[in-house]
């Protein structure tokens, strides 16, 4: 079983893998597609008088001027550069970039700056009867010359522009790239994290079934064992032990039915079907019910019980029979598993009324606490020393009080162990 889920959670990691890489892919292309488309604008788009007369240096100044928009431009982060004014009958360079010492010196933008000189030269051999612009777009490197005619023909300016699309792209939106690497590792993280929770839950699942199987066997066992024996030795009793080994018969039967009956009641209420028929319940009365009903058997086993409750009233908007069931099992587990004193306190704090009852027995180990709540769990003890229990009582209280949406806790110390529970007061519509 653990092999499958480490399969199936390579599997869904590879897809999460396949999924980010083609949203990567996707991304980086469009905005290399938008580099490509845009890198450059601010020549195509530049509004330069290109007049035939160029004694006072306008036609310079405006060119130099455009270089400053363009080094400033977004896209010209991680891109070559060349630029010059030519005049076309003497051959004449009457400005060059490079002799102006504009360009960087970083060694990857000054390879660039070289590969621009070299496509604005080639440009100016192919574009000398007429001006025009040529862009070769790419992944990794792309460029444009654009070449403008001016004095009739007598002067072009030319603009060469290599550029490194994908690094400049990773660049400019690192932060994106950042939160998209982030945001894979956390769901990577989150698809090993579900899968490592799906295989505990289901080793857990497992391991209640197997809890289970082993609980009912055991409270089966005795009961059956006990009566196979009386059935078989049957012929030789007489009337009068008769009459004694059919009442433990019986008795062993009550116990079983009692069980599966519960067992029963704790599947109809986790499934639902169980429905809550919820009305106005004073759990002051259920309690004093419950004590008046147990009265005999605190008596015979020579406990002291207090009932410390407050004037406030106690009512909450319940299922009565099913609360019924919750203190009567809590009840009786205190009549179980109390020495001599047992606790009952009801008090309404603020907007909610809690329950709890305290046995003064033995101390339930910390790492039990938890597992007081599952079905057929009973300590050693409880299962020789004490009254017979088939640890199946707070597993329907568990259900119940789950179904209700109730606060519910064991706490146990040298001072006793308690039961409690809250819920929401009712209050009357006004």
């Amino acid at each position: 079983m653990k092999k499958q889920y480490i399969r199936y959670g390579a599997i869904f990691c590879i897809v999460v893998l396949l999924a980010f890489s083609i949203a990567f892919i996707i991304f980086t292309k469009n905005k290399i597609d938008d580099y490509n488309l845009y890198f450059n604008m601010p020549f195509i788009s530049a509004n330069i008088d290109y007049h035939a007369d160029n004694d006072d240096g306008q036609l310079e100044q405006q060119v130099i001027r455009s270089w400053d928009r363009y080094l400033t431009y977004e896209y010209a982060d991680r891109t070559g550069f060349y630029s010059s004014i030519t005049d076309v009958n003497s051959g004449k360079v009457i400005l060059d970039s490079f002799e102006q010492g504009i360009h960087r010196g970083d060694a990857e933008i000054e390879k660039l700056n070289d590969l621009a000189r070299k496509a604005g030269i080639e440009g100016e051999k192919t574009y000398k009867p007429y001006s025009g612009v040529t862009t070769k777009k790419g992944i990794f490197t792309s460029t444009s010359v654009l070449i403008s005619q001016a004095g009739e023909g007598s002067i072009h300016v030319s603009y060469c522009i290599a550029g490194k699309p994908l690094s400049s792209v990773l660049k400019i939106n690192a932060m994106t790239y950042v939160f998209m690497f982030l945001g894979f590792v956390i769901l990577e993280i989150l698809v090993v994290v579900s899968f490592v929770m799906l295989y505990k839950n289901q080793m857990n699942y497992e391991i209640r079934n197997q809890k289970l199987t082993r609980g009912i066997a055991h409270e089966l066992k005795t009961p059956l064992a006990v009566t196979k024996a009386t059935v078989e030795n049957w012929e030789y009793f007489d009337d009068d032990r008769r009459k004694d080994y059919s009442k433990r018969i019986i008795n062993e039967v009550d116990h079983m039915s009692d069980m599966v009956g519960k067992l029963l009641d704790v599947s109809k209420i986790k499934e639902g079907s169980e429905k809550l028929n919820r009305e106005a319940v004073d759990l002051k009365k259920l309690t004093e019910d419950m004590i008046g009903r147990n009265s005999e058997l605190i008596r015979e086993r020579n406990i002291t019980l207090a009932f410390n409750r407050d004037e406030k009233p106690y009512t909450v908007f319940a299922d009565p029979e099913m609360m019924n069931m919750v203190i009567s099992n809590f009840m009786s587990n205190a009549i179980k598993y109390c020495d001599h004193i047992i606790t009952i306190r009801l008090i309404r704090n603020g907007r909610k009324i809690e329950f709890g009852i305290t046995n003064d027995g033995a101390k339930i180990e910390k790492d039990e606490l938890d597992k007081v709540w599952d079905i057929f769990y009973t300590t050693d003890k409880a299962r020789t020393d004490r009254m017979s229990s088939s640890g199946v009582g707070l597993s329907v209280v568990k259900s119940i009080l789950d179904a209700h949406e109730a606060d519910y806790g064991c706490t146990s110390g040298d001072k006793g162990t308690e039961f409690k529970f809250s819920m929401p007061a009712y209050e009357k519509a006004r």
